[in-house]
């Protein structure tokens, strides 16, 4: 059998679900923060350098002096300490001014200047390999008579904005969390309130259910869903234990049935029985009543010798005779009647009344033999019992008469012809405390359909010709729970079948 698969639970399935949306909702709340925050820090510092460029502007189309540029450098940086450096350079990247005046007159890298648009700031990042701290550089459009001639270009000092932006992430993040916290405790507590609780609850009614218990009626005051699968589960155990109840009647009608039936079979066995041993009966009995007829006439003309006075020693020797062959005649038919009554009387009441008792298995299966031997002296079929003497068994005699009645009889109506011959063996053998009986005939054999359903109630191949289906199912019966044994059928078409019986020699006492 695979292993199952182990699953996560419903109640940790949703917190996840909600933590992974309230996480995705927070990582776009820092994102969508954040690129507000540099947009306003953004207009921030390009109100800052419109203040100052239009100042250097002004100062430098109105005197046309370096001097006066370099001087308001160093204005700002005196006024404003995040400004750490300043220059002023044409559009071939010549520096005019600078607020280092060791890099006035120098030519600038053509990849490290740009000269923007006119009325175009352009704000970007220096990388933090080049400075010690997070700057920004600022670039705006040098004018002369409305046109551009260079750029003025300031690095600023931009950590209290790295700083704030940082704060405000980790603010972000800290309210996120705990967010999320606390929405996953209420979320379980409101889960399992109006969810997970009912559903344990429904779970354990269930098992109550499935185990056989008294089915409970739940009642659930939470959601309408909820509500609604207590109310089809209620009415379910309902309609459970209404056909429980039609169940339980339809099942004691039919064991009331089935026991009419088995009764029925049995006493058409004993019916049987009875027929069959009253003719076997008949037949000593008339041989009986015919020697004491011969005897009673011999001896009528004896006294009438006797009395005549004529008798001689001869005819006295021929009466003595007469007499001995017919005491012996009568002597030899009435025991074996007498066996015959004995034989069916121990049978019938074994099979009418259900009493444990111990007995010789060997002597019991020829003393059921006997009782249908009438029936087997007008069939061919050679009948065989191999069994130890020693073997005892402490069971119910009747419940093994009838089993073994069964199996011949089956025999009889399905395995053979009429005027078939055949065998039927008998074998018995003892192993520790159970014993094992095989009884085997060599007739037509069953296909592997009608062995599939051998012992079925009411499974018959016969009925056209009366027969019942009982009597293989009244042997299952018999064997696995009246006797605490097992049996098992084998068959080949055309070769026979098998049956094998295991029962225990000592039938246990709470039975």
């Amino acid at each position: 059998m695979p292993l199952k698969k182990k699953r996560m639970s419903l109640q940790k399935r949703i917190i996840l679900l909600v933590t992974s949306v309230t996480v995705v909702m927070l990582s776009t709340m820092i994102a969508f923060d954040t690129i507000s925050i540099n947009q306003s820090i953004r207009q921030a510092y390009v109100s800052q350098i419109s203040g100052i460029t239009l100042a250097i502007n002004g100062r430098y189309e109105e005197s046309r002096s370096i001097q006066d540029v370099q001087q308001i450098f160093d204005y700002i940086q005196y006024k404003n300490a995040r400004v750490l450096d300043m220059k002023l350079y044409n559009k071939e990247g010549h520096i005019l001014a600078a607020s280092n005046r060791t890099e006035v007159g120098k030519t600038m890298n053509e990849r490290m200047f740009t000269i923007p648009n006119q009325d175009q700031t352009i704000v970007d990042r220096l990388p933090m390999e080049k400075s010690s701290k997070p700057v920004v550089r600022l670039i705006a459009p040098l004018q002369e008579d409305g046109t551009v001639v260079g750029a003025v270009e300031i690095i600023f000092d931009s950590s209290e904005e790295t700083a704030l932006l940082n704060d405000r992430r980790k603010l972000i993040v800290i309210v996120g969390i705990i967010d999320a916290i606390l929405l996953s405790v209420l979320l379980w507590i409101i889960l399992r309130k109006i969810v997970l609780g009912p559903l344990k609850r429904l779970r354990e009614a269930a098992i109550i259910v499935k185990q056989g218990g008294e089915l409970p009626t739940l009642e659930f005051f939470a959601s309408p869903e909820i509500e609604d699968v207590s109310e089809a589960f209620n009415d379910m155990v309902h309609n459970l234990e209404v056909r429980y109840q039609e169940l339980q009647e339809v099942l004691s009608r039919l064991q009331r049935t089935q026991d009419k039936l088995v009764q029925s079979e049995k006493m058409g066995a004993l019916g049987g029985l009875v027929a069959g041993v009253a003719h076997e009966i008949n037949t000593p009995l008339g041989i009986g009543v015919t020697a004491v007829s011969y005897l009673d006439d011999k001896t009528k003309h004896f006294h009438s010798l006797f009395e005549s006075g004529k008798m001689k020693k001869s005819d006295l020797e021929h009466f003595l005779s007469i007499v001995q062959e017919s005491n012996a005649m009568v002597q030899t038919n009435l025991e074996r009647a007498s066996s015959l009554v004995r034989s069916f009387k121990q049978i019938s009441v074994d099979q009418s009344v259900e009493v444990r008792r111990m007995f010789q298995l060997s002597d019991y299966l020829q003393g059921i033999l006997l009782s249908l031997k009438p029936t087997l002296k007008k069939t061919k079929l050679r009948v065989q019992v191999e069994c130890e003497n020693a073997i005892i068994l402490n069971t119910y005699p009747g419940a093994l008469s009838q089993i073994v009645t069964n199996l011949v009889m089956n025999s009889l109506n399905h395995a053979f012809l009429p005027e078939e011959e055949g065998n039927l063996i008998l074998r018995a053998a003892e192993h520790e405390d159970r014993v094992t009986l095989l009884y085997s005939d060599d007739g037509k054999g069953m296909s592997q359909d009608v062995l599939d359903h051998i012992f079925d109630p009411f499974f018959t191949t016969s009925r056209g010709k009366g027969g019942t289906g009982l009597g293989m199912n009244i042997v299952y019966n018999l064997v696995t729970q009246t006797l605490g044994g097992t049996i098992s059928c084998f068959s080949v078409v055309g070769k026979g079948s098998l049956f094998q019986i295991e029962i225990p020699k000592k039938e246990e006492d709470d039975r």
